[in-house]
């Protein structure tokens, strides 16, 4: 679980500020809305309409269990 935090972090901000624009960059908008529709599309043939708020749902359900739910013990102080 440690590498994969280790490994996360870095690849979410790369996602962020690295991959994604460039992606608006390489295709139209209208390719871009395509993507997302065709990506939502799937979000609910493999999980349902509400397939997404589900998942949340139980994210935080499993986070409360386990006492993940209050970041600030995660946030440092300034």
């Amino acid at each position: 679980m440690q590498a994969f935090v280790t490994m996360y972090g870095p690849h979410a901000a790369r996602e962020d500020t690295v991959l994604f624009p460039k992606l608006r960059d390489i295709v139209s908008g209208h390719e871009f809305d395509a993507i997302g529709d065709e990506m939502e599309k799937r979000e609910h043939e493999h999980f349902g309409d509400d397939g997404f708020e589900k998942a949340v749902a139980q994210v935080a359900e499993l986070e409360k269990k386990v006492d993940l739910c209050d970041l600030t013990q995660f946030t440092p102080r300034t």
